[in-house]
């Protein structure tokens, strides 16, 4: 059941496109609330609205004990949502008085409802940790699952501190399938008046170990780098000419993506990845790495979807 101002995303769907909102994840913890104020302050530089969601699944408390016997229960999950919501909402007042926002009140499971409510949404903004399912819904698996099968793009909020000033990071694969979070890179530098630090990071290593050692004594390194930075170079063409101004620094590393990224994020703002891909060079699934990032990134890390640029913006 939903208590919105917005109608349900499937009603909103008609010959005119809805106009989009941030939607994000209120489960009361402290890790929803940085994750509803870094949503709320992207919500101020594009203009859009917020939506606000906190779920309650009734079904994960069904078992052990008879429901019926416990209707005062079930009484304090749905105040504790609505008071969680009235706070968030607060706080995005407080912060942002002239800012749009709605809040939606869910019965039902949370990784469906927030897939669901995505599907309008120009962005999707949770925290990576939260208060357990006994408290709210926000936890790594629902992270996850928003950043494998969500229809928007995915912000993924960890509680350490980051730099205001520090740069944006995109991570670059050899696969055309970067070029989206090469977009979002651009366009969030552009609009943070940060540099943007294209990362594009390659490893040779061989398959099995046998022949290793012989393999890597081989190789030419410096036509390996090369040709690598050639890689860099036509995934960002273009771009510098359509954001001209943003400062961008191209970097080539030769190692594990994840490692190499997780790296350069202590010192960023933001760091953006593709949701899937595969390096032509190294073979590697682009969504290890952005399964790395959500888990352990000290900055916001944002998943780019395959639509994003193409229907929300």
């Amino acid at each position: 059941m939903y208590t919105s101002y917005f109608p349900r995303p499937e009603a909103t769907m008609s010959a005119t496109t809805p106009r989009p909102y941030i939607l994000v994840g209120i489960d009361g913890s402290a890790s929803a609330l940085h994750a509803l104020t870094w949503a709320s302050a992207e919500a101020e530089r594009r203009n859009l609205p917020l939506k606000l969601v906190h779920a309650i699944d009734y079904s994960s408390f069904g078992y052990g004990f008879n429901p019926a016997a416990a209707e005062s229960f079930y009484v304090h999950l749905d105040s504790d949502g609505a008071t969680f919501l009235d706070q968030a909402k607060d706080h995005v007042v407080a912060l942002h008085p002239r800012l749009e926002v709605a809040t939606t009140l869910v019965k039902a499971q949370p990784i469906p409802t927030l897939i669901d409510l995505s599907r309008n949404a120009l962005l999707t903004v949770v925290g990576s940790t939260g208060l357990g399912r006994f408290t709210g819904m926000m936890a790594g698996s629902v992270s996850v699952a928003l950043t494998a099968k969500g229809h928007s793009p995915v912000v993924v909020i960890r509680e350490s501190g980051t730099p205001a000033d520090g740069p944006v990071i995109v991570g670059v694969s050899a696969s055309p399938s970067s070029e989206d979070a090469i977009s979002w890179g651009f366009e969030e530098a552009s609009m943070r008046g940060a540099e943007l630090v294209a990362v594009h990071v390659w490893n040779d290593v061989p398959p099995g170990y046998v022949y290793a050692y012989t393999a890597w004594s081989r190789m030419d390194w410096a036509a390996d780098e090369q040709q690598q930075a050639e890689i860099l170079a036509e995934r960002l063409a273009g771009w510098q000419e359509k954001y001209p101004d943003v400062t961008v620094h191209r970097v080539v590393a030769m190692g594990n993506p994840a490692d190499v990224l997780l790296r350069r994020a202590q010192h960023a703002q933001l760091v953006v990845v593709g949701s899937r891909g595969r390096g032509d060079v190294a073979g590697f699934f682009l969504g290890s790495t952005s399964h790395a990032l959500i888990h352990q990134a000290a900055c916001p890390v944002l998943i780019a979807r395959p639509h994003a640029s193409d229907t929300k913006r």
